[in-house]
């Protein structure tokens, strides 16, 4: 162990000068961090922030102290929420509904008014099919639940053939007892059968007369019957 621990006068020199080297190289080592300048750091990034800190500070002293500059600004903003608004409504209007033409029409064209559903659709060609159609667009009105407002929020989107009437001929033999019409008396068409009866023909000026009808009454019922 102690021939293990023992260095001969050579080594021992040789230890001291590497020794002495390394110390040299640390000090060197050192004294040149000492002298390199440090990186410059980049400073474009902060000096964009600053400009733009100036430039938005530079404006809020305009909008308080040139009131027509926030005039302009204020000008500008409503001028642009406007057409923003005008632009939106224009793409949103809908397009023009064409009349629709009561007597020809099924319950898919009469759902296309706004208000008109499947019920009242179906409502409305049914009582077309009792009446034999329509005369007039004002017997909508009649149809069973459509109120005043909603007739008169589609009224302008019909129109009517009379052409399409289907007239009664009461000399016809389908003028008969079985016979029946929203628009006739109750008693009437066995009255008036009693008539044709006695007379072999009646006139369709009489029958006002013969049923005893109201003014009202009988304008609605005439456009349905021949002359």
């Amino acid at each position: 162990m102690k021939d293990f621990l023992f260095f001969t006068k050579g080594e021992r020199n040789g230890l001291c000068l590497l020794l002495a080297l390394v110390g040299i190289s640390i000090a060197f080592s050192c004294q040149i961090s000492h002298l390199t300048p440090p990186p410059e750091e980049d400073t474009t990034q902060l000096e964009l922030a600053l400009a733009q800190f100036k430039a938005n500070l530079q404006e809020e002293e305009q909008r308080k102290y040139h009131p027509k500059y926030k005039e302009a600004v204020h000008s500008t903003e409503k001028e642009t929420t406007k057409k923003s608004y005008v632009r939106t409504e224009k793409n949103e209007k809908r397009p023009t509904l064409s009349p629709i033409e009561i007597n020809t029409a099924d319950t898919t064209e009469f759902k296309k008014l706004k208000g008109i559903g499947s019920t009242y659709a179906a409502r409305i060609v049914k009582f077309r099919e009792k009446l034999g159609g329509f005369h007039s667009v004002d017997q909508i009105k009649e149809v069973y639940g459509i109120k005043e407002d909603l007739y008169e929020s589609i009224r302008p989107h019909l129109k009517v053939d009379t052409n399409k009437l289907r007239r009664i001929d009461l000399n016809d033999e389908s003028f008969t007892w079985g016979f029946y019409h929203p628009y006739f008396p109750k008693k009437g068409v066995s009255t008036l059968l009693k008539t044709r009866k006695e007379r072999g023909r009646i006139e369709k000026n009489e029958v006002k007369e013969l049923l005893q009808m109201e003014d009202k009454e009988w304008n609605r019922l005439a456009p349905y019957l021949k002359d």
